[in-house]
C-alpha cells in the first residue's frame, strides 16, 4: 500500500464532504428555529418537542460535527480532562437527537391513548421533559465517553449499540400502537384530524431517521474480528460514507416539516417575504440617499 492509498489519505478525501454537510445542517436548522421563533402561532405544545429536536440537530452541525472531524485527526484517545469533555460534548448532541425522537414517540402515544389527559398537560411539563432529556443525554454521553477513553472499544460499542436498540424498540412499539389504536369518539373531527396528521408527520421523521442511523449502528456494532478482516483503506471509505448518511439525519427533518406541515410552510414563506421586503427597503433607501443632490455650502 502506497502513501497515497493509506487510510489517512483516504480519510482526508472525505473532509470537504463532511464540512459541507455540517454547514448545511447548521444553516437549515437555524432557519427552522428562526421560523419557530418569529412566528408565534408555531410555538405551541405540539411543537415544543419538535423545536427541541431541531435545536439538537443544529448543535450536531455546529458542535458535534466539527468535534467528530477533530477526533478523527487525533491519533491517540487518552483519558484526559480535555479529551473527556470534548467527547462528552460530542456524544451529548449525538445522543440527544435520537433520544428526542423517542420522547416525541411517547408523547404521540400518550396523545393517542389518553387524549383528554393529553389536552390538560401544561406547558411547564413539556419544559421539564426537555430539560430532563438533555440531562439524560449528558449523563449517557459522559458514561460512554469514559468507556471509550478508558476501556477497550468493545465496551463503548456495546453501550452505544444497547442505546440504539432500546431507542429503536421504543420508536417501533410506540408508533405501532399509535397506528393501530385510535379513539375517534373522544375528540371532535378537527382535533382528531390534526393529531393524526401530526402523528403521521412525526412517524415519517422517525422512519427517515431510523433509515439513516441504522446502517451506522449495525456497522459500529460488528465484532472486532470481522472488522479486522477488511482492507483498511476500503474500511475507511465505508466508515466515512456511513457517517455522512448518519449525519444526513439532521438535514431531512426540516424538509419533512415543509412538506407535511402547512403552518410551518406558511411561516417559512412569510419569513422569506419579510427578508426580501427588508432588503428591498434598504436598497430603496440607499438609492434615495445617493440620488439626493449635494447641497453647496
Amino acid at each position: 500500500m502506497t502513501a497515497e492509498d493509506s487510510p489517512v489519505k483516504q480519510d482526508t478525501n472525505w473532509f470537504p464532504v463532511q464540512i459541507t454537510e455540517f454547514l448545511v445542517i447548521s444553516i437549515i436548522n437555524a432557519i427552522t428555529i428562526t421560523a419557530f421563533a418569529r412566528i408565534r402561532h408555531l410555538r405551541k405544545r405540539s411543537t415544543y418537542l419538535i423545536i427541541n429536536l431541531t435545536m439538537a440537530d443544529l448543535l450536531i452541525g455546529t458542535v458535534a460535527g466539527p468535534l467528530y472531524v477533530y477526533h478523527k485527526g487525533v491519533e491517540k484517545h487518552e483519558l484526559t480532562y480535555p479529551g473527556f469533555f470534548s467527547w462528552t460534548f460530542k456524544l451529548t448532541f449525538l445522543i440527544a437527537s435520537p433520544l428526542n425522537l423517542s420522547i416525541i414517540s411517547l408523547e404521540r402515544l400518550h396523545a393517542t391513548l389518553f387524549p383528554f389527559r393529553h389536552c390538560l398537560i401544561r406547558k411547564r411539563f413539556y419544559f421539564k421533559i426537555i430539560l430532563g432529556s438533555w440531562l439524560i443525554a449528558l449523563l449517557l454521553a459522559s458514561l460512554m465517553a469514559g468507556l471509550y477513553l478508558n476501556k477497550p472499544y468493545s465496551a463503548f460499542a456495546y453501550a452505544k449499540t444497547t442505546f440504539d436498540v432500546v431507542n429503536l424498540l421504543v420508536l417501533a412499539v410506540s408508533y405501532l400502537i399509535v397506528v393501530l389504536k385510535t379513539k375517534p369518539h373522544s375528540q371532535n373531527v378537527a382535533t382528531l384530524h390534526a393529531e393524526r396528521k401530526l402523528s403521521v408527520t412525526l412517524l415519517v421523521v422517525t422512519g427517515v431517521s431510523v433509515l439513516t442511523i441504522l446502517p451506522w449502528a449495525i456497522y459500529k456494532s460488528l465484532p472486532q474480528h470481522i472488522n479486522a478482516k477488511r482492507d483498511m483503506a476500503s474500511d475507511v471509505d465505508i466508515h466515512q460514507m456511513l457517517a455522512v448518511i448518519y449525519f444526513a439525519n439532521s438535514i431531512v427533518n426540516p424538509f419533512i416539516y415543509v412538506i407535511r406541515m402547512m403552518e410551518f410552510r406558511n411561516a417559512l414563506r412569510s419569513l422569506v417575504s419579510r427578508q426580501s421586503q427588508g432588503r428591498q427597503k434598504r436598497t430603496q433607501r440607499k438609492r434615495t440617499y445617493h440620488s439626493q443632490p449635494e447641497t453647496k455650502l
